[in-house]
């Protein structure tokens, strides 16, 4: 247990170092846009090709989705909607979440083969009679 304690206690540290840095970036940063403009929260990721761009739009669908029935399940409960309609919109988004999940499963997929086949075609020519 003092091991687990003086783990953990390092792992503090840590966040609160990290937590400091970010906060002086913050502080220093606060203000700055690019060349004058105003920085533009969609354009602060650049997807490098095509698949990274369907991954980032399944997970931003999924986690919009995942908002939406947060606050979707309070609504019963205050009676500002029908209950059927209630379940009808629930069952809608919670269809659409699944198959921003199954697309995000196979985008992943896909990648992860894509990065295997990259990794095995730079194993050395005399090396991969024991790739099997």
């Amino acid at each position: 247990m003092l091991d687990d304690k003086e783990g953990l206690e390092q792992h503090l540290q840590m966040a609160l170092m990290n937590a400091d840095v970010l906060e002086n970036w913050l502080r220093a940063n606060e203000g700055k846009t690019n060349m004058g403009k105003s920085l533009d929260v969609d354009d602060a990721f650049e997807c490098v090709d095509h698949l990274s761009k369907q991954m980032l739009e399944c997970t931003a669908s999924d986690l919009a989705i995942e908002d939406v029935v947060y606050s979707l399940d309070k609504v019963p409960q205050e009676g500002t909607i029908p209950f059927d309609q209630y379940l009808r919109n629930f069952r809608l988004l919670s269809r659409e979440q699944f198959f921003q999940r199954a697309t995000g499963i196979k985008v992943r997929a896909v990648q992860l083969q894509a990065h295997v086949s990259s990794m095995a075609s730079r194993v050395p020519a005399r090396a991969q009679h024991y790739v099997s």
